[in-house]
């Protein structure tokens, strides 16, 4: 009987033997903590990735891009390419609106040249008068836009551009009735002129498409 005993005392020695022993509490415990730490580590490296995403600035429009929404992309790159301004977006338009206004002086005093002589035609002077206008709408147009980069901040505001957009659409129509009184009359002006009305009317074409666009390009 003895034995018998002695064996199954033997067999519960064994059982608890083969046992694996449970982890301590406090073992637990910081296995929890660290998965927890881990996970927070986690999401806030996934939460800082997505912020840093929308909030860093989409790249600046280069000028081929500008131009490329225009109706005459290559007289805006050649004009504009050779600006003396640096090239962001405020100073484009500025640019163009420079340019637009040069080229409608240099064309209004030719149009005086030819009004000055003996052989004076009406449609003439007529051009001589509405480019005259188109170059005041002009200057309106830069003269706001000086006055409201003065104030800081955000200076183009809708009602700026829509005061642009307004004056340089007149602009152009001054440019288009002077072409039109002119083959009214069957006026007949020299290739230079006819070139520099080309040109006038292009670049002021391209000004009033990035004004248009400025609030989608900035």
């Amino acid at each position: 009987m003895e034995s018998i005993n002695t064996l199954k005392g033997y067999d519960k020695v064994s059982d608890q033997e083969n046992q694996s022993p449970l982890p301590k509490p406090s073992s637990r415990k910081t296995l929890i903590v660290t998965i927890s730490i881990i996970s927070l580590l986690l999401l806030l490296t996934v939460v800082a990735l997505t912020a840093g995403a929308f909030t860093h600035p989409p790249p600046k429009p280069s000028l081929k891009t500008i131009c490329g929404l225009t109706r005459y992309p290559e007289t805006c790159l050649n004009s504009l390419s050779s600006s003396p301004h640096k090239l962001d977006l405020d100073s484009i338009l500025e640019s163009s609106i420079k340019l637009a206004s040069d080229s409608v002086t240099n064309l209004s005093l030719s149009f005086r040249s030819i009004n000055d002589t003996p052989e004076e035609e009406p449609a003439i002077t007529d051009c001589v008068k509405l480019y005259n206008d188109a170059l005041s709408q002009l200057n309106e147009s830069m003269s706001e836009i000086e006055t409201e980069k003065k104030k800081g901040g955000n200076w183009l505001s809708e009602n700026v551009i829509g005061d642009v957009k307004t004056w340089i659409s007149a602009a152009m129509t001054d440019g288009e009735t002077c072409s039109d009184g002119l083959e009214e009359m069957g006026t007949v002006v020299g290739k230079e002129i006819k070139k520099e009305m080309e040109v006038a009317n292009q670049i002021m074409s391209i000004s009033l498409a990035i004004v248009t666009q400025f609030k989608n390009l900035h």
